[in-house]
């Protein structure tokens, strides 16, 4: 077997892991970075994992699966965030899993819950079924329906399923006097992926808003599943003209009735939802921005990125049908 060098620099090598977890003995392998981090090995639990210094506030989120856990301890006065494997069967399969999420952490500055997210997003594309969603997706399809709920009260059912696109088009909503591209993270800071240099360009001279959710795993008998979610709108929507076309956007967007009995993850807001106007200030990159640098866009066939919102002042001009439409509570 070949590792790069910079595999080897930074983790133990898969041969030197098997012979650590044969010894029957507990250890814990550095990982070269920072923050500090650790894949240890607890056989008389079995358990396996990653171990990363973390400060006192970070919580750690339900997985919602059998053989993975999370938790926050303290070693030494230190706080840690832990993923652990609890499957002897799956220890050797994992190894390099767990050093993946330490790679997103020290050398891709995600906090260790981004990193955990990720790193099964990118599993779940191997592992899950064609027609399952995934956590991204679940994740991304409960802000927007959110949003539609919210809507519902302030526009009524027909209106509020014209505006939302599902996924169809460039922006999420097209209200009466603008369009809402919706972002839902369920970080501890307000990161968001942006897809494309076109998902933050206004259509047209139609203002633009970005709608941030930032969502966390709740407690039993708290907050919604996204099945929850989709069951509350369509019992608002009921039988009406307006629901075929909601059912047409909702399977737009990537749901279908099969998913409900593998989506149990109960979500709540981890803070308020927010709304900032996309205008000149707003961090972002777009085809006419770079264009206009002299930069060669038929170089770039496709372009991501994310945008942390953490600490950028929300608008106090909001207009009073976004508000609404965030202000949507149920359960979430």
């Amino acid at each position: 077997m070949t590792t790069s060098k910079t595999s080897d620099k930074r983790h133990a090598s898969a041969e030197t892991f098997d012979r650590y977890l044969a010894s029957r003995a507990p250890y814990d392998l550095p990982v070269k970075g920072a923050p500090d981090a650790f894949i240890f090995i607890v056989p008389s639990k079995p358990e396996i994992g990653l171990r990363v210094r973390v400060d006192y506030d970070v919580e750690a989120p339900d997985t919602g699966l059998h053989n993975i856990l999370t938790r926050v301890v303290v070693h030494d006065g230190t706080p840690f965030f832990e993923v652990a494997i609890t499957s002897p069967a799956l220890f050797r399969d994992a190894y390099p899993v767990l050093c993946s999420m330490a790679d997103r952490i020290q050398l891709s500055g995600l906090s260790p819950s981004e990193a955990l997210w990720a790193t099964l997003d990118k599993m779940s594309t191997l592992l899950l079924a064609p027609d399952s969603l995934s956590r991204e997706r679940e994740v991304g399809l409960f802000g927007e329906l959110v949003v539609v709920g919210g809507l519902i009260g302030s526009v009524g059912t027909t209106k509020a399923v014209e505006a939302w696109r599902g996924g169809t088009e460039e922006h999420d909503f097209g209200l009466p006097s603008q369009d809402v591209e919706v972002k839902t993270t369920i970080g501890e800071r307000r990161r968001h992926w942006i897809e494309s240099l076109t998902q933050l360009e206004p259509t047209g001279k139609r203002p633009l808003w970005l709608v941030s959710h930032q969502l966390t795993t709740a407690g039993a008998g708290r907050g919604r599943t996204l099945s929850d979610l989709v069951d509350t709108i369509r019992s608002e929507i009921g039988s009406g003209p307006a629901r075929s076309g909601f059912e047409s956007r909702l399977a737009d967007a990537g749901w279908h009735d099969d998913h409900r009995e593998r989506l149990k993850t109960r979500w709540t807001r981890r803070s308020p939802s927010q709304a900032y106007p996309v205008n000149e200030t707003f961090p972002r990159l777009t085809e006419s921005g770079l264009r206009s640098s002299g930069i060669q866009l038929v170089a770039i066939p496709e372009v991501r990125y994310r945008v942390d919102l953490t600490d950028l002042a929300t608008a106090t001009d909001i207009p009073e049908i976004i508000k609404t439409a965030i202000g949507f509570e149920g359960r979430t």
